[in-house]
């Protein structure tokens, strides 16, 4: 009786122990599922950060704003008449005034190298941050190499002041987020995003060059990965009217390239790139 009582106990403290043990586990999978998913959507906005300064050094190359106004300080130069003495007395005000900022007047004019030297040492150290939580998400390790091969390589470009390669160049590294975000595993239509603009922002690059068959083919590419993100429209109730714009412009964008019309394109690829960030 004793034995059969022991035994009882026994195979009681097993299962307590089994049980406990499973719920241990669980509890230790949820942590690590929710680390995981922590780090993937930080790693998402990092790549959005990255992604946001590439498109505004490849803007500032050619002085492309999306603002039609800035703000310019001045230096107004006063002579003062005392009337105790004729001696002249120089006074300096500073004052503002807001003047036009167009694409038509702004991209001929020179490029300030000085701060995009500034801004491509600056991504050096946020790049390596960048690089661990990735490299902790099991993106392509030959991929992650590649970008400071890259970012070497624009360096060299803004010390040249070769516009030609330092665009190429920065939609090569464009081009490199967007397959650290396919290797995350993103949703599909932040996926489609970056494949799209990463086409658009190589047919931009290559009108330096007055390549237009590389323009269209690139606008081609684009066109077709946008046909995803409108087959989509049914999950994007809220983002139609800017799928639908963009779409438009994107068609605009293929028009000024077969006609070899630089300056419109430029306007085009401004709205359009202004449209393309204002889809969630």
């Amino acid at each position: 009786m004793k034995k059969y009582i022991i035994t009882i106990i026994i195979l009681f403290a097993i299962i307590l122990l089994s049980i406990g043990g499973y719920f241990i586990y669980a509890n230790a999978k949820t942590n690590e599922s929710n680390s995981l998913d922590m780090l993937k959507s930080k790693s998402i906005s990092e790549i959005e950060f990255l992604s946001s300064d590439i498109i505004t050094m490849m803007n500032e190359i050619n002085n492309i704003s999306y603002s039609n106004f800035k703000v310019e300080s001045k230096e107004i130069e006063m002579n003062d008449k005392s009337s105790q003495n004729s001696i002249d007395s120089q006074n300096v005000i500073n004052t503002t005034q807001i003047v036009n900022d167009n694409i038509l007047n702004n991209y001929k004019d020179s490029t300030d190298w000085t701060l995009l030297k500034s801004k491509i040492e600056n991504m050096y150290s946020t790049w390596t941050t960048v690089m661990m939580d990735l490299t902790s998400l099991n993106v392509n390790k030959d991929n992650l190499l590649k970008y400071n091969d890259v970012l070497d390589k624009i360096t060299k470009d803004f010390e040249n002041e070769d516009k030609s390669s330092s665009l190429i160049h920065l939609a090569d590294l464009y081009n490199l987020l967007e397959s650290y975000i396919k290797d995350i595993g993103s949703d599909n239509q932040k996926v489609s995003l970056f494949i799209v603009e990463s086409n658009i922002l190589y047919a931009y690059s290559y009108i330096e060059q007055d390549n237009w068959n590389k323009v269209l083919e690139y606008i081609g590419r684009a066109k077709q990965e946008f046909s995803n993100i409108i087959n989509n429209q049914i999950n994007n109730v809220n983002n139609i009217d800017v799928i639908n714009k963009s779409y438009i412009l994107i068609n605009e964008l293929e028009k000024n390239a077969n006609n070899k019309d630089k300056n419109i394109f430029y306007i085009n690829y401004s709205n359009l790139m202004q449209e393309l960030e204002n889809i969630d």
